[in-house]
């Protein structure tokens, strides 16, 4: 995996309860409120080898401060698995002017998308109407994850049984299904530890392997793994993780790259938890960016197994400022930490001026060594910033109306968004994509 998705964001908890009528990605405005649902992000797309040039998808001129065109498809998670071949998860109009689940392919970067199909019972649960809302946008969003051509995972937060009568509150049920043949069959996945009412935080899969992460009953986190093209399913993680005492609802994400993984696990208060992936393929205790400077909860992007960047917010959440901050850093400023052995360490690098509040940024990516983007709100909606040279400088390269929630790099030229509807505007979640590093962005039609 060439890039990770880290999101957190500026009143998290009030932006998350906009999105949720629409998406979860995770992945994720400021910390995901997973109990609803997971991150708002989704997979980061997966590694590739190819160097083929791609002229790229049929694509739409970018502009800013125009409502959203409505689309017949509307995207609310991606992965690729190469600089070719991905899948977007959405809905789109069915029979008897109904909305419903719908998974796209694309073999050709992006220029074309096939619908293909999903299963009886999968659809059966997402299509259900609820409160006259359909149950795949009740709580935040599912996510798409490919591992390879075959194998692949569908997750995330559906309503439960109605309740009684008096009562307003739908418990969140969490879901996991799998396909091992491309699609043609999806298997709900179950864990004990889960619990009827449990929280899925991520899926992600690199290197023959797929990691489910979520809370388990006795309030900490349980890591599991399997080959991807099984449902062989066990415990990964040496020591239990914690969950946070307080705040936001928690959220956790896993960075993969290659052999290479990191997780947190944390909300808008503190990172709860955190490990690597050691050479066993166990998770194991690991010290993230930012605990020596007040633990704000960031999750790293990993531009390669050795090289990872993050943002540390000085003081974190109602803590002094540390001995350790680097010099001059004021309390709630914000900060860029890099990491070249593999996340053993962290140096802080430049002040990122441009982030002017507390988790006032979305999504964080790096798609090669030096090459870093950072979106942050911008009147109605977010621009997307990148700095080429270890964020000494920085300059707008996309702008747009609503949230970007995703954005991942399948290879360091070859990069896909996804950005949300604003709450009020007509339209549905826009696909961006990049094939020249990140330098022009511009939108993909369905």
């Amino acid at each position: 995996m060439l890039d990770v998705v880290a999101c957190t964001g500026e009143n998290y908890s009030e932006r998350m309860q906009t999105r949720r009528t629409l998406v979860v990605v995770v992945v994720v405005a400021a910390i995901v409120g997973a109990y609803f649902g997971g991150r708002a992000s989704v997979s980061p797309p997966r590694p590739t080898t190819l160097t083929t040039f791609h002229l790229g998808p049929t694509l739409t001129t970018t502009t800013t401060n125009v409502k959203p065109v409505a689309a017949t498809f509307d995207p609310v998670s991606v992965t690729f698995i190469s600089l070719d071949i991905g899948w977007a998860l959405g809905t789109a109009p069915c029979a008897k002017s109904r909305t419903c689940l719908a998974l796209r392919e694309t073999t050709d970067a992006g220029s074309t998308w096939t619908a293909k199909p999903l299963s009886t019972a999968l659809l059966a649960a997402a299509d259900r109407v609820v409160n006259g809302r359909l149950a795949a946008q009740y709580f935040g969003q599912l996510n798409v994850r490919f591992a390879n051509h075959q194998d692949g995972w569908i997750y995330g937060s559906l309503p439960g049984p109605t309740p009684p009568a008096g009562v307003d509150f739908i418990e969140p049920v969490q879901y996991l299904w799998s396909t091992h043949d491309g699609g043609r069959v999806w298997r709900q996945q179950s864990f004990a530890w889960l619990g009827k009412y449990g929280s899925l935080f991520d899926v992600e899969a690199a290197h023959g392997t797929v990691y489910v992460m979520g809370a388990n009953k006795t309030y900490h986190v349980t890591v599991e793994s399997s080959p991807v093209a099984e449902d062989n399913w066990h415990v990964a993680n040496v020591e239990q993780l914690g969950l946070p005492a307080g705040g936001a609802q928690p959220s956790g994400t896993i960075v993969l790259n290659g052999s290479s993984g990191w997780l947190v696990v944390g909300n808008d208060r503190e990172t709860s938890g955190a490990a690597r992936l050691s050479a066993d393929g166990k998770w194991v205790p690991w010290t993230p960016p930012c605990t020596s400077v007040g633990n704000s909860f960031a999750t790293p992007a990993a531009s390669s197994g050795a090289t990872l960047v993050a943002v540390c917010t000085m003081g974190g959440f109602a803590q002094g400022l540390s001995p350790q901050a680097p010099p001059g850093a004021k309390l709630g400023s914000s900060w860029l930490y890099e990491s070249d052995n593999g996340g053993s360490t962290f140096a802080a690098g430049p002040e990122l001026r441009l982030l002017k509040n507390f988790y006032s940024y979305g999504v964080l990516a790096s798609p090669a060594q030096g090459v870093i983007f950072i979106s942050r709100p911008h009147g109605k909606g977010e621009e997307l910033m990148a700095s080429f040279d270890e964020g000494v400088r920085w300059k707008v390269v996309h702008q747009e109306i609503g949230q970007l929630f995703y954005l991942g790099f399948t290879s360091a030229t070859q990069g896909v968004g996804l950005v949300q509807s604003p709450s009020g505007l007509s339209g549905t979640n826009t696909m961006i994509m990049t094939f020249d590093g990140g330098h022009h962005w511009a939108r993909v039609t369905f």
